[in-house]
């Protein structure tokens, strides 16, 4: 039965719930401009009836205020991640590879490749071929030759600088995505404590979608968020919740309370993927497995990935093949008893372009000294390597020394993991499907090698101007981690030299590659300093004596090298094209980054609008909420006045 004074209740009810209603407009008119915040709400309900034992039945008490909850559409919010992970990756790639793309850039204020080395390297020796003889004619084309191989010192410098750049980026999202997962694990705590006494943690929630908003541009993320219910009814809910994030392929970063973490080890000398690698690049594991974290899959994104797409691309062409066996001592990888016994090498065969020459191959070879192999997905370490290659044969043998694994404290111990049957896929390092850094260092190295050695096989068989050979004597050399210059040889096989830090060999023949063209590269290249210091010992011509220091028979052929594509070709093209097809490969690439970013960001900004159209807050909206609440608190303010005065009557004017 209600009270006398159930009509002033039921006013009652409506003011507190629309002065509620009122309060939850200004949050959110005070949060309109907050990154983040989603619009809130009084859910509003009508209060239980009560029996009136009347012939009218029940009895309306009112409103009820259930709470304040928030508008939010979770089909949106997994809509928004998924896409976000695209945005941040392509514009990562756009941000890097603009940068890189000013490297090669060239106009009227910047002196690149084609004014150094089409006009003048080559300007210089047309001007040998006038006066050969004359030592200052020499040296002011040694000083464009120094021009080319600065040149090449510089933009190899610069994209090593960049790897390292991009290598402390890896390491710093790394360090993000562990704070990012404490965060959202103490949230998550944060939100159970408040949420099972049946009120609902609005602004805990929207600190925790804007960091998974955070999370989803480093990295593909996955959201799961479950009941927890009491284990002895299944139908009464704790009314806490079980909140999961996964990243890159289903692993878990957090879940529930308890989250994992990211950790960087540096690679060490013995576990580079390319020769031209920075020392101590980071890969990622996850702390409390210690197994490796890879963001490279193809159906992955996010700016993570690009940071090791940009770092660690080499297009696809890490050198791979079949497996053909891992050898020990005794020839034998398992003991009498199966068990696996020390392996000093690993061989596999690499098929090899039709018309490849050795000095093709090993032109293009990208392999460190001592390195990584992958073996059927397991990583191996090699202290060196060798090659065995017959001219005309549609494969390599290439063998790997001294093998180890790293064991579960990250130790080298030498040895294998898992034995592996013959054919299984190999390869150096690892494929990764884009043009990055290491590419566009190989790039460069192939051009100097295959230029240099085309450059000194022409000198070495001429005459200096004091008539002695320059057989071996060469006019480009390399620098040795020393410091130290080395002169280069072109392929000896009729020796035998050995060596552990890499030898070619054709057939029963081999020879070292201490002093070949694979040790050079854009970054070690230079001039001969006893030819800079004394340009007399540069050759023009093949033969002083029989004809005479004015000859220029040797120059002529160095000058074939800029334009015939007999004596020296890069990538179909003649030498003077290598700046326009690596500047195309750029083009493409940051022109790609460019539309997809534009694409993605399109699409993001498509869903976002969604997405605030549903929990955004609109200040006209709220102002015209405000009036309504207003209108609603006044007239249940008219009804207690109301309900006040016929009180008065009933009490104090009608003698009862």
């Amino acid at each position: 039965m209600q009270s006398q004074f159930f009509g002033l209740m039921i006013g009652y009810s409506g003011l507190t719930a629309y002065q509620a209603a009122s309060n939850t407009v200004a949050n959110n008119a005070a949060n309109v401009e907050t990154e983040g915040y989603s619009k809130q709400y009084v859910k509003r309900e009508a209060a239980d009836a009560l029996r009136s034992y009347t012939g009218y039945g029940m009895v309306g008490a009112g409103v009820s205020a259930q709470g304040v909850a928030q508008l939010r559409n979770f089909y949106y919010d997994l809509k928004y991640w998924e896409n976000s992970a695209d945005v941040g990756r392509y514009e990562t790639q756009q941000s890097h590879m603009a940068q890189i793309e000013s490297f090669f850039k060239e106009d009227s204020l910047v002196n690149g490749f084609t004014s150094i080395y089409t006009d003048d390297f080559y300007d210089g020796l047309q001007e040998l071929t006038k006066d050969p003889g004359s030592t200052t004619t020499r040296a002011s084309f040694i000083g464009n030759a120094q021009s080319l191989v600065e040149y090449f010192n510089t933009m190899s410098a610069k994209l090593t600088q960049v790897q390292k750049g991009l290598n402390s980026e890896i390491k710093s999202v790394a360090e993000k995505i562990n704070t990012i997962a404490e965060e959202i694990a103490s949230l998550n705590k944060q939100i159970n404590v408040v949420e099972i006494t049946g009120c609902t943690a609005n602004e805990l929630r929207d600190r925790r979608a804007l960091l998974v908003d955070d999370l989803s541009k480093l990295v593909d993320v996955t959201v799961d968020e479950s009941p927890i219910v009491n284990e002895s009814d299944n139908n009464n809910p704790t009314g806490m919740n079980r909140y999961r994030v996964s990243i890159s392929n289903g692993c878990s970063l957090v879940d529930g309370y308890s989250y994992n973490t990211l950790e960087v080890r540096s690679r060490s000398k013995e576990e580079k993927y390319h020769q031209t690698d920075a020392e101590g690049l980071y890969d990622l594991y996850w702390s409390n497995t210690g197994q490796e974290f890879s963001v490279l899959a193809n159906n992955l994104s996010g700016s993570l990935k690009a940071l090791f797409e940009l770092r660690d691309g080499n297009n696809n062409e890490a050198l791979s093949g079949k497996f053909t066996a891992f050898t020990s001592p005794d020839g034998q990888v398992k003991d009498a008893d199966g068990n696996m016994v020390d392996a000093t090498s690993a061989t596999m065969k690499v098929d090899v372009k039709e018309g490849e020459t050795l000095e093709d191959l090993m032109a293009r070879l990208n392999i460190p000294e001592k390195g990584t192999l992958n073996v059927s997905g397991f990583h191996y370490c090699y202290d060196g390597w060798s090659v065995e290659f017959t001219e005309g044969a549609t494969s390599a043998t290439f063998k790997f020394s001294d093998i180890k694994y790293k064991d579960g404290d990250g130790n080298l111990v030498r040895g294998i993991q898992k034995d592996v049957s013959e054919g299984k896929p190999t390869e150096v390092g690892d494929s990764v499907d884009y043009q990055g850094i290491p590419y566009y260092q190989s790039q460069m190295n192939q051009w100097v090698r295959q230029f240099a050695y085309r450059f000194n096989s022409i000198e070495k068989s001429g005459e200096d101007l004091n008539g002695d050979s320059m057989a071996d004597r060469s006019f480009f050399e390399w620098i040795d981690a020393g410091g130290k210059q080395q002169g280069l040889t072109e392929l000896d096989l009729t020796t035998g030299v050995t060596n552990t830090a890499g030898v070619a060999s054709s057939g029963s023949t081999s020879s070292t590659i201490e002093s070949y063209y694979y040790r050079l590269q854009a970054s070690n290249f230079c001039v001969n300093s006893d030819i800079i210091y004394d340009p007399s010992l540069m050759s023009t011509t093949s033969d002083m004596a029989e004809i005479n220091e004015s000859a220029t028979d040797i120059v002529d052929r160095l000058i074939s090298l800029k334009t015939n594509k007999t004596e020296f070709s890069f990538r179909g093209c003649n030498s003077t094209e290598f700046l326009a097809l690596i500047s195309t490969d750029i083009a493409v690439n940051s022109q790609s980054a460019i539309n997809f970013t534009s694409n993605s960001t399109n699409i993001q900004n498509i869903i976002d609008q969604q997405r605030q159209s549903v929990s955004g807050v609109d200040d006209d909206e709220e102002a015209l909420d405000l009036v309504k609440f207003q209108n609603a608190y006044n007239l249940n303010a008219k009804i207690i006045q109301t309900m006040t005065e016929i009180y008065d009557r009933l009490i104090l004017q009608t003698g009862v």
